[in-house]
C-alpha cells in the first residue's frame, strides 16, 4: 500500500530551515506495528500520525513517534499536524484567530491558527501546566558541564541554577555563560543519559542569554539523550525554558511575558520559537511562605499558562510503500 505523507518545516520563516516534520494525514491505513518503523524511515526528530477521533471538539487524534519511541507530548509535531490538517481539509479559517483542538494522550490539546488574508501565519499551542523542579546540587553541575564537553566555569559563571522544567515533556535546563561556549558544546550522550534518567528527563536544553538576534531572549540547543542527537527546534523544551526564566525572574516579568528563543543555528537550520508566559498574582504556599523558586527570597508570580508559537512552511509530499 501507498501511505501518503506531507513534509513541513516548523519554527521556520522559509523552507529548509526550522525543524523538519513528516506528517501522515491518514494514518489509520498504517498497521499499528509499522508506525514506529515508518517514523524511523522518515528519520526526523519526530513524525506525526493523524487518526480519526471520537472525542468531542477534536479534529483528529495525534500520535507522535521519534526514531526510537512514541512521545506523549511535543510542540513542533502538534503545530505541523494542525497546519497540514487545515490545509488538506480546507478548514474554514476565521480571521484573526481560528481555534482548534486535537486528541492527545491526556485529552484535548488546544491550538490557535492566526489567520491573515485567508492564510495561516502563525500557530500557537497551549502547553501543559508548567512545573519547575529543585536546583541540581553543585556536584551534578560539574558532571553536566563535563558531559557537554564544557568547562565548569561555563555553567557556574551564569549564577543560575540547573533545574528540570516541564510544560508537558521534562527537560533539564542548563544555563551557559556565553554564545561562544554554547557553540562549543560537544555532548557525550551516554554521560548525559546517566544524569537525566534519574531526573525523568530526556532533553537537555542548554541556553545562553547572549543571542545572535537582538530581539531574541535566549539562544538554545536541544540534545535528545535517548536519540543521541541534536534537535533544531524543540517546542516543549522552549516552553519549559520560558517557565524556568519567568520562575527565576531571570527576565522582566509582566502579566504576559513574551519571549523569542532562537535555536538550530548549530545545525544550519535556524528556528524561531515564540513563547508567551501568562502570570497571575503571587500565591501563598500552604505553609504560609511565599514561593521563592530562585532561592533568593524574592517573591515570584504564579505562572498560569505557557503558549508556544511558530510558523510552519510546506515543503513537499510523497508516499511510503509497504
Amino acid at each position: 500500500m501507498k501511505h501518503r505523507f506531507v513534509l513541513v518545516d516548523v519554527f521556520a520563516d522559509r523552507p529548509l530551515a526550522g525543524n523538519p516534520l513528516g506528517v501522515f494525514p491518514q494514518a489509520e491505513t498504517i498497521p499499528e506495528e509499522l508506525l514506529q518503523p515508518a517514523a524511523r524511515e522518515m528519520d526526523h526528530a519526530a513524525t506525526a500520525f493523524l487518526f480519526p477521533s471520537g472525542m468531542p471538539g477534536a479534529l483528529f487524534r495525534l500520535r507522535i513517534f521519534s526514531r526510537e519511541r512514541e512521545i506523549g507530548f511535543a510542540g513542533h509535531p502538534a503545530l505541523g499536524a494542525h497546519f497540514v490538517h487545515a490545509t488538506e481539509s480546507r478548514l474554514p479559517l476565521e480571521e484573526p484567530v481560528t481555534r482548534v483542538a486535537h486528541e492527545g494522550r491526556e485529552g484535548l490539546v488546544h491550538v490557535e491558527l492566526l489567520v491573515e488574508k485567508g492564510r495561516i501565519g502563525m500557530l500557537r499551542l497551549r502547553q501543559r501546566p508548567p512545573k519547575v523542579g529543585p536546583r541540581l546540587p553543585e556536584e551534578d553541575v560539574a558532571r553536566v558541564a563535563r558531559a557537554l564537553g564544557l568547562e565548569d566555569e561555563a555553567l557556574q559563571a551564569t549564577n543560575q541554577p540547573l533545574r528540570v522544567a516541564s510544560t508537558g515533556l521534562p527537560c533539564l535546563i542548563v544555563p551557559v555563560a556565553t554564545l561562544d561556549a554554547l557553540g562549543r558544546a560537544a555532548p557525550r550522550y551516554g554521560a548525559l543519559r546517566e544524569i537525566t534518567e534519574p531526573l525523568d528527563a530526556t532533553i537537555v536544553y542548554a541556553f545562553t542569554k547572549e543571542t545572535r538576534d537582538a530581539g531574541a531572549s535566549a539562544h538554545a540547543r536541544a540534545f535528545d539523550t535517548i536519540g543521541a542527537s541534536e534537535i533544531p527546534g524543540a517546542g516543549a523544551a522552549a516552553g519549559a525554558l520560558a517557565a524556568y526564566l519567568v520562575s527565576q525572574a531571570a527576565v522582566p516579568v509582566s502579566p504576559v511575558t513574551s519571549l523569542v528563543i532562537e535555536q538550530g543555528h548549530a545545525l544550519s537550520r535556524p528556528s524561531s520559537l515564540y513563547v508567551e508566559v501568562h502570570v497571575g498574582p503571587e500565591e501563598m504556599a500552604p505553609s504560609g511562605r511565599r514561593d521563592t523558586a530562585d532561592g533568593t527570597g524574592r517573591r515570584l508570580s504564579t505562572i498560569r499558562e505557557v503558549i508556544l508559537g511558530g510558523r510552519v512552511m510546506w515543503v513537499g509530499e510523497g508516499n511510503l510503500e509497504f
